[in-house]
């Protein structure tokens, strides 16, 4: 997974339409960028000072550990302190297999619109789905 800090790729959309006759892992964005799980709080305020980022996700390579939404970080959050002490650990996620028509459902039944994508075991991070922001589609890189 890409850290952070890289620089972004060029972003492109798949139309909802197009989306609903495909699974989640055509869809998803395959390598979001990540921070370790040894990230501190200060590291993701770094992230979020992009406006893009909604969530960052915490990993160790393709291990998922953890996600903060934007407004999940308490503004009193020494910056020194571990992330991970904020972070979801057991967030709503998607499969890459998953039909998209079940993950739109899941979306819409959040305040966020991202989905965090997990293999089967829960535990390896396989990718991010997320929905633009006209909401008429889903981002990819």
């Amino acid at each position: 997974m890409d850290s952070v800090p890289a620089q972004a790729s060029a972003s492109r959309t798949v139309s909802r339409a197009d989306a609903l006759t495909k699974t989640v892992g055509e869809v998803m964005i395959r390598a979001p960028k990540t921070l370790p799980s040894t990230a501190t709080v200060a590291d993701v305020r770094r992230a979020f000072e992009r406006p893009t980022v909604r969530t960052v996700l915490l990993a160790d390579g393709d291990r998922f550990a953890g996600a903060i939404e934007r407004d999940g970080l308490p503004p009193d959050a020494p910056n020194a302190a571990p992330a991970l002490a904020h972070a979801q650990t057991d967030p709503l996620t998607a499969t890459p297999n998953m039909a998209m028509s079940e993950a739109i459902t899941l979306l819409e039944a959040r305040e966020e619109p991202r989905l965090i994508v997990l293999d089967d075991d829960g535990a390896t991070l396989r990718g991010l789905l997320c929905v633009n922001a006209s909401a008429t589609g889903f981002c990819q890189r």
